[in-house]
C-alpha cells in the first residue's frame, strides 16, 4: 500500500530529506516540483552522492528530458539491472504534462519500483490535481521547492554555513539575509565566500559579515526608505532608477517595497502596544539597529495608509509582471512613488522638506 505523500516542502522537510539522505536512506522514486532551482540542484546532488558515491558512475547514470525521450525508453532504463551491483539513477528533467498513454508506460515503475533503481522526475510545475501526480506523490518522496519565507532565510543560512564547514551566529544570518536579496544561490555565493576567508571550524559574527559581504546595494535599499518615508520624491526617483538596473531588475524593487510596507505596519503596531526595539527586532527577524530605523520611518503613518499602500502596490506588482520590459514596469514603480509622495494623509511630515514630487525625466519629455 502507498505511504503518505511528503508533499509540502517547507524548510524543515527539506532540511528533513537532505539529512535522510546523507544517512543513506534512498527513496525508490521522488519527485522534486517547483522554481526554486537551487533547493532542486542541492537534493539532486545528494540524490546522486547516495546512489552513485562521490565519484559517480556513467554506467549506472541516465538522464532523460521529458519530451524528447519516449516513456517507454525511461521504463527500460529503470528496468535495466545496474552494472556490477548497487543501484541505478535515472533522471527525468522537465517533466510536464502527461498524457494518458505515458502514463499508463510508467504506471509500473510507480506500482513496483524496480528494486535496483532510483527515478528522479523534476518538473517547474506539476498539476497535483491530475491522477498520474497524485500517484506519483504517494508512492515516492514528492517535495515542492519553493524559495522559503523571508523569516526561514537566517535558519536556512546557518544551516548552508555548517555545511561548509563554519558557525554562522544567528545575528550575521539576519544580516546577510537582510543585505543580500531573497536568493538562495546569491546568499549561498556570499557564504562560500565566508568559508574561503575563515577557514573551517571558524565562527562568523556580524563584524565578519559587515567586512565581507557586499553592502552597498543594502544600504541603497535603507536610503529609498528613508527617502520614501521623509517625502524626499526626486532622490527616490533617481534610486529607484538605480537600484532596477541590478540583478532583478523592477521585479526586486517590487519585492523590497513589498516588504518595507509590512515592516512599517508592525513597527506602527508595535509602537501602539508599546513594544521595545529589541521585541520589534526579533518580529521583523532583523538586527536591533535596522529595526530602530524602521520604527523611525514608519513615524505617524496610519494603519489605513499603509493597508492603502499596499493595494496600490499589488496593482503595480500585477503592471510589473504583465510589462513586455524593464522601461514600462520602471514607470509604473516610479508612478507609484509619486502617489505616496502626493499622499497628505501618510507619514508625519510637519518638520520635514515637502518634494512636490516633480515627474522623473520620461514623463518630462
Amino acid at each position: 500500500m502507498a505511504r503518505p505523500p511528503r508533499r509540502r516542502g517547507s524548510g524543515e522537510e527539506i532540511r528533513g530529506a537532505l539529512s535522510r539522505l546523507r544517512s543513506g536512506e534512498i527513496d525508490s522514486l521522488y519527485l522534486l516540483h517547483g522554481p526554486e532551482t537551487f533547493l532542486r540542484d542541492e537534493i539532486v546532488g545528494e540524490i546522486r552522492r547516495a546512489v552513485l558515491g562521490d565519484e559517480g558512475s556513467d554506467f549506472n547514470h541516465d538522464l532523460f528530458t521529458w519530451g524528447e525521450t519516449p516513456a517507454r525508453d525511461i521504463a527500460a532504463a529503470a528496468q535495466t539491472l545496474p552494472f556490477m551491483g548497487g543501484r541505478r539513477l535515472i533522471e527525468v528533467r522537465g517533466l510536464g504534462q502527461v498524457a494518458d498513454h505515458d502514463a499508463g508506460i510508467l504506471s509500473p515503475l510507480i506500482d513496483d519500483p524496480p528494486p535496483g533503481a532510483v527515478v528522479v522526475f523534476t518538473a517547474e510545475r506539476a498539476d497535483m490535481r491530475r491522477s498520474f501526480f497524485k500517484k506519483l506523490a504517494g508512492a515516492g518522496a514528492a517535495l515542492k521547492l519553493e524559495p522559503p519565507p523571508e523569516r526561514e532565510l537566517p535558519k536556512w543560512a546557518q544551516s548552508q554555513a555548517e555545511g561548509l564547514g563554519f558557525t554562522l551566529t544567528h545575528e550575521a544570518a539576519v544580516l546577510l539575509t537582510e543585505w543580500i536579496e531573497p536568493s538562495l544561490g546569491r546568499i549561498r555565493s556570499e557564504l562560500e565566500k565566508l568559508a574561503a576567508y575563515l577557514g573551517p571550524e571558524k565562527t562568523a559574527g556580524v563584524e565578519d559579515v559587515r567586512n565581507l559581504v557586499g553592502r552597498s546595494r543594502a544600504e541603497a535599499m535603507y536610503k529609498l526608505g528613508d527617502m520614501l518615508a521623509e517625502g524626499r520624491a526626486e532622490r527616490a526617483l533617481a534610486l529607484v532608477g538605480d537600484l532596477s538596473e541590478t540583478d532583478g531588475g523592477p521585479q526586486f524593487l517590487v519585492g523590497f517595497l513589498r516588504n518595507q510596507i509590512r515592516r512599517w505596519t508592525i513597527a506602527r503596531a508595535a509602537e501602539r502596544k508599546g513594544i521595545r526595539q529589541k521585541e520589534l527586532a526579533e518580529m521583523l527577524g532583523v538586527p536591533p539597529f535596522v529595526a530602530g530605523r524602521i520604527q523611525q520611518q514608519a513615524g505617524k503613518a496610519s494603519p489605513r495608509f499603509l493597508r492603502n499602500l499596499y493595494g496600490k502596490l499589488l496593482a503595480v506588482d500585477r503592471r510589473v509582471k504583465r510589462s513586455g520590459g524593464n522601461a514600462a514596469a520602471l514607470r509604473a514603480i516610479e508612478l507609484f512613488v509619486i502617489e505616496m509622495n502626493r499622499d497628505s494623509t501618510g507619514f508625519n511630515r510637519q518638520n520635514q522638506n515637502r518634494v512636490s514630487g516633480r515627474p522623473p525625466a520620461w514623463a518630462r519629455g
